[in-house]
């Protein structure tokens, strides 16, 4: 009687050493665990193309992101540029970025040289040159309602005034912006955006002929779903009084 007992116990233990192994391998075969890629590319499609105030392009483009990204997700560098459908536009840009938390810094080397037709890629001169280099600084200040700031510098490349003497000097223009969130959803949110740019010491200035706001309005992001496939959407409504006009944004990012 007692071998008969324990040889219940032991085929009952093994029993439920089965369904357990069992039911571990089906949840790991559902749910796979994600492999890291140090490179990617995305793929953006825009109605038009706005930038710090700016109508960049007035028709429709295309525009490519080629990066490498850190393990831990801090860092990143890649390739930027953009086309419109029609050729009028054209941009290549290079770039380096730390992102840690809710703070972010990068250097963009902007190179639009839709009106360079003869364009050096490697000529920096003030006065020849289709590059800038700017700084960006971000901080996300962290609330229900999240308030980002930015700080944006200008410090090589065709951003210059002509002095007294008649030599070009650098004018080192900045771009300042806040976005404020004012609703976030499930599927969509909102933010309204006012963005100024200014050089010290002169009116004339990279975004303007005068210290002003150039870049006000308003933001959409939601999550398009077509037969379960997503497509992130943005909407920008923008503003510029300095230049007094203004121009509406749709972004859809394809991958």
């Amino acid at each position: 009687m007692k071998t008969f007992v324990n040889a219940s116990l032991l085929a009952a233990c093994l029993a439920i050493y089965c369904l357990n192994a069992s039911a571990q391998g089906a949840v790991n075969d559902t749910i796979p665990t994600k492999k890291y890629q140090p490179f990617s590319m995305n793929l953006q499609v825009r109605n038009l193309y706005i930038w710090r105030g700016f109508k960049v392009s007035n028709s429709p483009i295309t525009d490519v992101n080629m990066h490498y990204t850190t393990k831990d997700g801090h860092f990143e560098a890649g390739f930027w540029g953009g086309a419109s459908f029609t050729g009028d536009y054209k941009e290549f840009d290079y770039y380096v970025q730390y992102t840690n938390k809710n703070f972010n810094v990068s250097v963009w080397d902007v190179n639009n040289f839709s009106d360079f037709p003869n364009a050096n890629i490697f000529d920096y001169s003030k006065t020849t040159t289709s590059h800038f280099v700017d700084v960006r600084l971000n901080y996300k200040i962290p609330m229900k309602l999240p308030l980002t700031v930015s700080w944006n510098t200008i410090f090589l490349g065709r951003d210059y005034y002509i002095n007294k003497n008649g030599d070009a000097q650098a004018s080192y223009s900045h771009y300042v912006e806040l976005d404020q969130t004012l609703y976030s959803g499930d599927t969509y949110n909102v933010h309204v955006f006012v963005g100024g740019g200014f050089a010290f010491g002169q009116q004339q200035n990279f975004y303007g002929e005068h210290p002003n706001v150039v870049n006000t309005g308003f933001t959409m992001n939601r999550d398009l779903v077509l037969f379960k496939y997503h497509i992130p959407l943005s909407a920008t409504a923008m503003f510029n009084p300095e230049k007094k006009y203004g121009a509406l944004q749709l972004v859809a990012n394809i991958f």
